[in-house]
């Protein structure tokens, strides 16, 4: 199998040769060490057979400032058919991503490739900030719906935009989470965030699109919400802020597909050499039998991990990940 097809067919409960691979390497001063430690990003996608690769959507807001709720009943949102949206190159100084042209036309040939765009909450966080957004949740519901309404509608066609492309799937980022709780309760989600929400994903997957969920802590609460949505991956299952592993996989397991595993701070900097493999190798037996599963770390690898443990960890993640393939 090629690098989509195997991440499709997980996507889609099929068996595969082997667990599809991913590492969001996309923090500029990570990417900097790597290359002066062990080689440029590239040899690493090659070597540790990385499957999957981001294309970066921009924040909604290129306004270059914040709004206030009451200005958003007349923001006007740029055309998301618009080629910008495909072709940004004006990012953050310590972002080593990608835009989505760039993403298809140097990774197209030999990894599957996701679109990364800005869900319901984080999306509106750009134009208010994310406090402000929160506090609005509760202080201007009306409002926050109102735009959630015209957002959905501007984010489906901006589905269509990357869809046309030639992208493989899409992630909405969307930070529901806290640390044994969510950020609202889930009765506010469900009301506000969630019916539109369910307009872009359902579009997507209209589209053909598979949809992936990033989202932060803990959200067990709206689990069977998300699989009804339509997500059908789920992004990246923090072990920290309260995401049972084995409780998820018994649960949910042939439901959505769990994408992840690797926490960033309380896996991949807190372990290193055997205690590292360990981890690895217990998240593996949790998570990967019977498919439904694609290895990543949690987030964006940080510039405060040693490059070569970062190597090390994937030279084990190829050896198990060839452990459970079932196609052949």
């Amino acid at each position: 199998m090629d690098a989509k097809q195997r991440v499709l067919a997980t996507l889609a409960h099929q068996p595969t040769d082997r667990t599809p691979i991913d590492c969001w390497l996309y923090q500029k001063q990570f990417v900097e060490k790597l290359a002066a430690e062990y080689g440029p990003r590239e040899q690493f996608l090659d070597e540790f057979n990385i499957d999957i690769f981001l294309g970066f959507v921009p924040w909604p807001n290129q306004y270059g400032r914040r709004f206030d709720v009451s200005e958003l009943a007349e923001i006007a949102l740029r055309d998301p058919r618009d080629a910008m949206w495909l072709e940004h190159t004006s990012w953050n100084d310590d972002f080593a991503g990608l835009n989505v042209r760039q993403a298809i036309e140097q990774q197209g040939g030999k990894r599957a490739i996701v679109a990364h765009m800005w869900g319901m909450v984080e999306g509106t966080s750009s134009f208010l900030g994310i406090e402000n957004c929160w506090m609005n949740l509760g202080a201007e519901p009306e409002r926050m719906i109102a735009w959630f309404d015209r957002y959905a509608d501007w984010m489906c066609g901006l589905v269509d935009s990357v869809a046309d492309a030639g992208v493989d799937m899409i992630t909405l980022s969307d930070d529901w989470g806290s640390n044994g709780r969510m950020l609202f309760s889930p009765r506010m989600w469900r009301r506000m965030i969630a019916p539109y929400a369910r307009r872009v994903v359902r579009h997507a997957r209209a589209r053909g699109l598979p949809v992936n969920l990033h989202s932060d802590g803990y959200i067990m609460d709206i689990m069977d919400d998300l699989v009804e949505i339509g997500y059908t991956s789920l992004h990246p299952l923090q072990e920290s802020a309260g995401m049972d592993p084995r409780t998820i996989k018994e649960r949910y397991g042939d439901k959505i597909t769990i994408y992840g595993s690797l926490d960033v701070i309380d896996g991949l900097l807190a372990y290193e050499g055997e205690a590292l493999d360990e981890y690895i190798t217990q998240r593996f037996a949790i998570y990967a039998p019977g498919g439904g599963f694609i290895f990543n770390g949690g987030h964006f690898i940080q510039p405060d991990i040693p490059p070569l443990r970062l190597v090390r960890a994937y030279r084990l993640v190829n050896q198990l990940a060839r452990q459970y393939g079932s196609s052949t």
